[in-house]
Parts: C-alpha cells; structure tokens; sequence
C-alpha cells in the first residue's frame, strides 16, 4: 500500500527535460518528531470505501556514526476489509541530515499472498549500492551492486527531498527529475509540476497547494500515461495534502487526514 502511495507520487519515466535539481537542499521543512497520516480510499463501482490508512514519521538517529534522520513509514489495509485482502507495508529509510544523502532503506511487504523484502546499503564515498532483493515470485534472495550517481534515492527518501525544493523556480509544465532505487535498480522518474491551485478537501475547507501530475508507465498496478495528480500544501510545511490516480482497476485516492510535530504551523485553510 505505502509502494502505491508513494508511486503516485513519484512515477515511472526513461528520461527527463530538465536538469538533476539540487541534490543537496538545505533539510527545512521538517524535523524530527513529525508525524503525518492519511486515508486511503478506493473506488469499487459506484461506491468510494475506506480502504486503508498510511502513516509516515521522522525520527533522529545516528547511522554509521553519522547523524542521521530516521524515515519510517507504514500501511494497512483497514480492520474490516482484512478479510478481502490483507496488507501490511513498513517502509524505513535513513538518511544524513543536512543533505538527506540516503544510507540505508529497507521494504517489507505484505499483500495478500505477495511478499517483498529488499534492503540497501548506500556507500557515498564510492557512490556504490549494495543490496538484498526478495519477493514472493522468484526463489532465492538476490544480491546486488551497483554504482550511481550523487542524485539517487528510494522511494522514502524521495517524498522528504521533494519537500525542500525550490518550487519557485519551476514554470508550469515543467518536469523535475527523479532518479531512483526501486527493485534492485536505478529508475529514471519525474513529475509535471502545474502550478499552483485552490484544492478541497473531504471537509468542504480550501486549500492553498502546489499542482503536480505524474507519467504513469503501464505495469501491474498502472495502464500508463498522465493519471495521477498530488497537490501539495502551499507553505513551508509543502506536505501532500491529496493524491489521486486511475489504476488498472478503478481510481484510488489518499487525503491527508491527522498532523503532529510539524516544524511550522499547522496548514491553514483559507478563509471562506
């Protein structure tokens, strides 16, 4: 579930138009302690159910005598629908602060009978990956390594490196690249960003957020193409406040639903 989540927010691409952005960014939208959730909701004919819930968290931590931030991230199919289909997805990822370099990242999950475990270890000062990759469909456990360049990241890291860019510089239209691990090998990705936006949410509040769409590339979960959008909150926070995709069956939908810890003031509606 936290994989989906987070592929709709970062999707699939073999190229980009513009240049890497700063793989460095100054770590100011979040701190420790910051915890955020969200509602993930599925739409099943006619009817959009509470499918399950996902729920991310920073915690310090020191990784290989680095100070370090601990990413942690978790999702579960809701209590009542268990019986359909059960998941249960944890997601870690340590990364330096300052720079959030990536270190380490681990992903288990659980998905009615499909299973994953992988893990990775990043060697910054060689810019060399070595990795464990395992799912339910082949065998054994493989090993991997592979070298990369300094802009590289999982699918954990990537969501708190977004929040720190410099979105003013972008026009809409433009594509920001992102490349990063997934499966046992570096994917070429990036979003569309579209502006800015007036959103609402479930609660009938307005919200002020950044506009972005994402090149969905057809596979088990997507048919391809521009289906997914994420609008991220307009302040300093720049949290997803609510994502939206066309799967290969039915649509899927996550709204942020619970803050704590934020490093700024919680986001503000706007005034009616």
């Amino acid at each position: 579930m936290i994989k989906l989540f987070l592929s709709l927010i970062f999707a699939f691409s073999a190229s980009a138009l513009f240049a890497q952005p700063d793989c460095m960014p100054q770590t100011k939208a979040f701190i420790s302690g910051e915890r955020i959730q969200y509602d993930v909701k599925y739409n099943w004919g006619l009817l959009w159910v509470d499918a399950g819930e996902v729920v991310f968290a920073v915690e310090d931590t020191v990784f290989n005598d680095r100070p370090s931030y601990w990413f942690k991230g978790y999702g579960r199919s809701k209590p009542k629908w268990d019986w359909v289909y059960t998941v249960r997805d944890t997601f870690d990822a340590i990364g330096t602060k300052g720079t959030l370099s990536p270190l380490y990242f681990n992903r288990k999950t659980s998905e009615g009978s499909y299973k994953v475990d992988n893990s990775y270890w990043y060697y910054p000062e060689n810019n060399f990956i070595k990795g464990s990759v395992w799912n339910s469909d082949i065998e054994k456990t493989k090993s991997v390594g592979f070298r990369y360049d300094e802009c590289v990241w999982d699918l954990l890291s990537a969501v708190y490196y977004a929040r720190n860019l410099d979105y003013s510089q972008y026009r809409a239209g433009d594509k920001i690249p992102f490349n990063m691990v997934i499966d046992g090998k570096v994917n070429y990705l990036f979003i569309r960003f579209l502006g800015k936006e007036v959103m609402e949410m479930p609660s009938e509040k307005k919200y002020s957020t950044i506009k972005f769409s994402a090149l969905l590339v057809d596979g088990t979960i997507f048919d391809g193409g521009e289906d997914m959008t994420v609008w991220v909150s307009d302040d300093e926070n720049k949290i997803p406040l609510k994502v939206e995709a066309k799967i290969k069956v039915g649509w899927i939908k996550a709204y942020l639903v619970d803050t704590k810890g934020l490093k700024y003031n919680d986001i503000q509606p706007l005034a009616d």
